[in-house]
């Protein structure tokens, strides 16, 4: 019998209702009001079935089972009251499985998020497929709300206080094993088996009893979660740990949901499923309005349709079944570890056998760190290592459909790689150069194959940062340009195709930005200040300390190609740089820079700077003042680059500078912000700005356009925005 939402099911010859998730003409499985009704409906209807001896639920579509709720249905809630009510409705269905008096299973035989693992939680018992891409989790709190149909109430009965924690406040998700391990799942099964395994468990419970065969599985669980758990001292600790942790990364003002996902986990140590069930749905009421969620929901909708645009429908990626690095040390190891991580066999050539082995290093520290975390065991570090095949020569070149260089950034020096490269490989091989700023045509100039030649722009450290820029050249073709958007993915990064020019698009506007912040030290004003001005408005660290990050040199070559570009509107940041490295200071990398540091770690300002850069006297400025000219700075480039075509549209430059600078995601991206303060706010602004600081602020042509049309960056004009201050901290 099939359902027209969703879903079909159909009784089997030894009474097991099989409800198969296969969302017709979908790549995923999503939940949706309508799917929820209909299965409320079949479940009520098997209450009152006696042939119905037990319940299976299974997915017709590979390596996915559910990937969570429909979020256009998340997004469209808007008032607490239907948020509250929305979650009720689905912790209602799920308990009709909990409540069905007969033993029920999931066989989970891929992607399982948010309602799916709700769903699979009110299950009796939980099969995993053994395979390297199944995920599953409870990921909501990265959508500024937290789980709504028992989440955060169902996971710690079943796996304990502290697993429940990291999950639900880190929305990080688990492989097969990995849930195993903390009892998340019940069995692990080789993927053509999950759901006869699923079977077997449901004939043993209705054999045994349920109760008796989740004895017998779960009974190797770790005893410290559940004390930890059940012990109110050892819990109250726990808790306050949690909030403690979570307020060094977070502002409960500017990210509510982990700290109110922590209040949920708390009421599910203490209180009976139902009253944990009714402040879960509380919570979720409370959640899904506010500004913070509504931005966090757009920018995940704006990545997943930035990876399904990949500049031309009709281009054709190739598959990339083995690749090369061009160029060792920390920026090549990266891209090698990131590679070698998707199991990817991987060359890694370098001239030099001592940046074979700083590479080599760099790869095997992110495995590490992974290991210690408990990510990876040490058969899996070893294994994924091994796709790292290092080299002093050219050998292996000509079997690899992708090369990545990542030398130097100089020109002379990629053209000459590119030459030497282009004799090596294939014919169809796409040569991707991980340039910073340097534009793609300059590099593929005199090149044999210049429609091969494309930008892949991977951001530091590549293993953290989510974006890489895809730079299409003047003669680069559409499959080398695909090809790159389709590897992007593939090694999990979300790309985002950029036209061809200095600085591309993220260092581009981040560099008016950074020099603004040199600007006004130059002016006096402490780089404490304007570090922590920065902070308060959300960036993950202000511009020096950024600086002392990227490094001094680094950035002082993307500064360069932007002023032959730009001219003196990028001034500033070139000829502070150019001082503060010529007394030796490279940033954190050699413990020296705007700060100092021991160790790695910052320990203050260096106040040496000031001397050196000719500031005698400090000024105070309010916090406010300082974020407006930073901020309007890199609007004002960002509109220039839309006026130019260096994206497509503003979503591309907002979820760019969210995944490549840090720019705050509660606030939905750089012209998502500058829309609610109001494009004429802001055109007044510059101006008043331009009048008093320069012509660098003068504002683009596009807020003029913009004005006299009366809509702003998405779209039709506002009349209710601009309220209250500019910039708040």
């Amino acid at each position: 019998m099939s359902d027209a939402h969703n879903f079909t099911h159909r009784i089997d010859a030894e009474g097991v209702l099989r409800i198969v998730f296969d969302t017709p003409g979908q790549k995923v499985n999503l939940l949706s009001e309508a799917t929820l009704r209909a299965l409320d409906r079949l479940l009520e209807e098997t209450r009152h079935r006696d042939e119905i001896r037990a319940v299976l639920f299974t997915s017709g579509k590979h390596g996915m089972f559910i990937a969570g709720m429909d979020i256009d249905q998340i997004a469209s809630v808007n008032d607490a009251y239907s948020g509250a009510e929305a979650a009720r409705f689905g912790q209602a269905v799920f308990q009709k499985i909990a409540d069905l008096e007969r033993p029920s299973a999931c066989a989970i035989n891929g992607t399982c998020l948010g309602g799916g693992t709700e769903l699979a939680l009110a299950c009796s018992f939980r099969v995993a497929a053994d395979r390297a891409d199944l995920r599953i989790g409870l990921p909501e709190v990265k959508l500024g709300i937290i789980p709504g149909f028992g989440g955060t109430q169902r996971l710690p009965r079943l796996v304990g206080l502290i697993p429940s924690l990291d999950l639900i406040l880190t929305g990080r998700t688990l492989d097969a094993r990995q849930a195993r391990k903390i009892g998340l799942v019940d069995q692990v099964a080789p993927e053509a088996y999950v759901e006869r395994q699923a079977l077997v468990l449901l004939r043993e419970a209705l054999a045994e009893g349920e109760r008796a065969v989740a004895a017998r599985l779960r009974r190797k669980q770790k005893l410290i979660p559940r004390l930890i758990q059940a012990v109110g001292p050892l819990r109250r600790k726990a808790l306050e740990q949690a909030r403690k942790k979570t307020e060094a990364k977070v502002s409960p003002e500017n990210y509510p949901a982990p700290f109110r996902a922590i209040e949920a986990i708390a009421v599910a140590c203490t209180t009976e499923l139902q009253q944990g069930l009714d402040f879960e749905a509380r919570l979720i009421g409370e959640l899904i309005p506010t500004r913070t969620s509504k931005n966090l929901i757009w920018l995940f909708k704006s990545q997943n349709a930035l990876k399904s645009d990949t500049g031309d429908v009709r281009a054709t990626p190739r598959k990339i079944q083995r690749a090369a690095v061009l160029g060792a040390g920390i920026m090549g190891g990266g891209i090698a570890q990131l590679i070698a991580d998707r199991e990817i066999p991987v060359r890694l050539k370098d001239l030099n056998y001592d940046a074979i082995l700083t590479a080599l290093a760099t790869a095997n520290n992110v495995w590490s760190r992974k290991l210690k975390r408990r990510r990876i065991d040490k058969r899996e570090l070893d294994r994924k290592a091994a796709f790292i095949a290092p080299t002093l020569d050219d050998t292996g070149l000509s079997h690899v459909e992708i090369v990545i260089e990542a030398v130097v950034e100089d020109l002379e020096i990629k053209r000459r790689v590119l030459a030497d490269t282009e004799r090596r490989i294939g014919e169809r091989t796409v040569f991707a150069t991980n340039t910073s700023s340097i534009p793609i045509t300059d590099i593929a100039a005199g090149a044999l194959h210049p429609e091969r030649v494309v930008g892949l722009h991977f951001f530091n450290p590549v293993d953290r940062m989510p974006l890489v820029e895809i730079i299409s050249g003047e003669r680069s073709s559409p499959e080398a340009v695909a090809t790159a958007h389709a590897f992007a993915i593939k090694l999990g990064k979300t790309p985002v195709i950029v036209k061809d020019g200095p600085g591309f698009l993220v260092n581009r506007i981040l560099t008016f930005y950074l020099n603004e912040a040199l600007q006004m030290l130059v002016e006096g004003v402490r780089m404490e200040a304007l570090d922590d001005s920065m902070e308060k408005f959300g960036m993950p660290m202000g511009p020096f300390a950024l600086l002392d990050q990227v490094g001094l040199d680094t950035a002082g070559h993307v500064a360069a190609v932007l002023r032959a570009a730009f001219g003196e509107r990028a001034g500033a940041t070139v000829d502070v740089l150019e001082t503060v490295t010529g007394s030796g200071r490279q940033g954190r990398k050699n413990g020296r820079g705007f700060y100092r540091y021991r160790n790695g770690k910052r320990q203050g300002a260096d106040n040496e700077i000031y001397n050196l850069i000719g500031v005698r006297e400090s000024r105070e400025v309010p916090a406010e003042t300082l974020q407006e000219r930073m901020i309007l700075a890199m609007v004002n480039e960002a509109a220039l680059c839309l006026e130019e075509g260096v994206v497509a549209q503003p979503r591309d430059i907002d979820v760019a500078m969210v995944m490549g600078t840090g720019f705050p995601p509660f606030r939905g991206g750089l012209l998502r912000y500058a829309d609610e303060i109001g494009v004429p706010v802001i055109a007044d602004r510059l101006s008043r700005l331009a009048d008093a600081h320069g012509e660098r602020f003068r504002p683009a042509n596009l807020f003029g356009e913009m004005v006299r049309q009366q809509r702003h960056f998405y779209g039709g004009w506002r009349r209710d925005n601009a309220a209250g201050p500019l910039f708040r901290t």
